[in-house]
């Protein structure tokens, strides 16, 4: 049996061929990835695994989707997951917002220290709940670039805007999440 090609563009021919262990490859290779995004964007794994299924289900469908002229095959797998994403989150209507108070504090800057102060389990369940309360746009930088350790430049490409975009969205995803904790660490009453 002939070795598999590493290379994302031979595997989709080979896809397109009908290779079913070609498609085992790219699917291994990607699958991971495109659920965590889609988990993070949604909060719901049965929605992240129908929106990554259906991805996968897109690419065997129809190998010859992706055009490489048009950029990267992660921007296209990514791009493909955020529109499904957006469509599933539409109809389950799953975006729960965090309750906030009318009249926002001024953004403040506050230690990391503060999330040591809260058990690890809750601290992380507390987070991942104040990221989905993220609007879209805030929600999709920090996961693409903090979560999947995204260059800028290749979250620009996925989410069609400028470099100069996601650093922004990014710096404002952040200091939005930063208030919430310390408006949360100011409420929380001590445990000592």
């Amino acid at each position: 049996m002939a070795e598999l090609p590493s290379d994302d563009q031979q595997l989709l021919r080979q896809i397109s061929l009908g290779d079913e262990t070609a498609f085992a490859t790219f699917y291994d290779r990607h699958h991971g990835a495109i659920y965590r995004f889609v988990l993070h964007m949604t909060g719901s794994k049965a929605t992240a695994e129908e929106v990554t299924q259906e991805v996968f289900m897109l690419v065997i469908r129809n190998p010859k989707g992706y055009k490489s002229a048009q950029g990267s095959l992660a921007g296209y797998l990514f791009g493909t997951a955020r529109n499904l994403a957006r469509r599933a989150t539409r109809q389950n209507s799953l975006h729960v917002p965090l309750d906030d108070s009318q009249d926002n504090p001024p953004l403040q800057f506050i230690e990391l220290d503060a999330l040591e102060k809260l058990s690890r389990s809750e601290g992380l369940a507390l987070l991942h709940k104040m990221l989905l309360a993220l609007p879209e746009q805030y929600r999709e930088v920090i996961v693409l670039c903090d979560l999947e350790e995204m260059s800028y430049a290749d979250a620009a490409t996925i989410l069609d805007c400028t470099t100069g975009t996601v650093a922004s969205r990014l710096h404002r995803a952040h200091a939005v999440l930063k208030t919430k904790i310390g408006t949360l660490m100011r409420n929380k009453p001590c445990l000592a």
